[in-house]
């Protein structure tokens, strides 16, 4: 399962190994012009079930923030604020110029969240042996709250530049859970 997967093509290092080896799985992503290119991206590739959501606990709705397509039209090739949502306003209105109305720039969408366990049963899962997250910040809420009996991940890849002293607390809790670590520049990868 891969969590925020924008497009499914930019900034994306999952999609290799989504497609290359023929792998069932599901990729979320929230934003929906984000979510539309994504399938779009993966429609040759039928065993990617894609979802328009946020993954998160508890299941339910929350605001989520995204540039605005006006603004991401006027900076032009601006791929990077493209990719870039969050749960955390305040991570968008940190990108922007003094001269930039975050009010004009930043749109909020209210969005479906759904657990993995919910998806796992709308898609007849029995386990997920991967998980890729790029949540801008959310996989501590996923990483902390997943029912790892039910989900049975092997191998987990997630951001921890978002959250500082607060990577060593989730890989605490993923350590008593069997996992051991190799960190990267941005992303750790915990194999069980």
């Amino acid at each position: 399962m891969q969590i925020g997967a924008n497009d499914g093509i930019s900034h994306d290092p999952f999609r290799e190994f989504m497609i290359r080896r023929n792998a069932r799985g599901v990729t979320a992503e929230p934003v929906p012009e984000f979510f539309t290119a994504m399938c779009r991206n993966y429609s040759s590739y039928p065993q990617v079930l894609p979802e328009n959501c946020a993954v998160g606990y508890p299941a339910g709705s929350l605001p989520f923030y995204a540039y605005s397509a006006a603004f991401l039209k006027s900076k032009g090739d601006s791929k990077e604020l493209a990719g870039l949502a969050s749960f955390n306003r305040e991570k968008l209105v940190q990108c922007l110029r003094p001269d930039e109305d975050s009010n004009v720039c930043i749109q909020e969408i209210i969005i479906p969240v759904v657990t993995v366990e919910d998806i796992m049963v709308k898609h007849g899962f029995d386990q997920f042996d991967c998980l890729f997250m790029d949540c801008e910040g959310h996989e501590e809420n996923i990483l902390t709250q997943l029912d790892y009996e039910v989900v049975k991940p092997r191998l987990i890849v997630f951001e921890h530049t978002h959250y500082g002293e607060r990577a060593e607390r989730i890989e605490a809790h993923l350590s008593a859970r069997g996992f051991a670590f190799t960190r990267l520049s941005h992303d750790t990868v915990a194999v069980r």
